[in-house]
């Protein structure tokens, strides 16, 4: 009798183990991953008009670039990474990489004072282009224009 609830109280507490560690190498960090995903997100609708007609402030580009390397270091934190995105439907990692120089090409473009095509509208058109390249390689909503 001591022994089976010894051996009940031995599983109940493994359980908790395991669970707690599941929860928090893997669980954990991949909600913080589409968290960040969502502050992008959230970033690119609240400033559109700012990023595309390429007159952002100094404070946004920085901003823009904090996201884009924040992306790359919460997917580089989750564990079994390929694995988990083929499941849960997350952006693979070449996708990342591709989408993260893209938002500091468009971190430098969105400034008037760094960009490259000042005054013209080769700037504005590339930045919406880059937009609509990275919300489809991430899987994320950056315009209004889509349901």
């Amino acid at each position: 009798m001591k022994d089976s609830i010894l051996f009940t109280i031995l599983a109940g507490v493994s359980v908790f183990v395991f669970g707690q560690f599941i929860l928090k190498l893997v669980l954990e960090p991949i909600v913080s991953f589409k968290e960040s995903l969502g502050e992008l997100s959230a970033f690119c609708l609240r400033n559109r008009a700012k990023i595309i007609n390429a007159n952002a402030t100094i404070e946004m580009r920085d901003e823009l670039k904090r996201l884009s390397s924040t992306i790359i270091s919460k997917r580089q934190a989750v564990p079994f990474y390929r694995f988990f995105s083929l499941f849960l439907r997350m952006p693979s990692e070449k996708n990342i990489i591709e989408s993260c120089r893209s938002l500091n090409a468009i971190s430098a473009e969105m400034v008037k004072d760094t960009s490259k095509h000042q005054g013209s509208l080769h700037g504005p058109v590339e930045i919406l282009m880059e937009l609509q390249n990275i919300s489809k390689l991430l899987g994320v909503r950056l315009d209004y224009s889509q349901l």
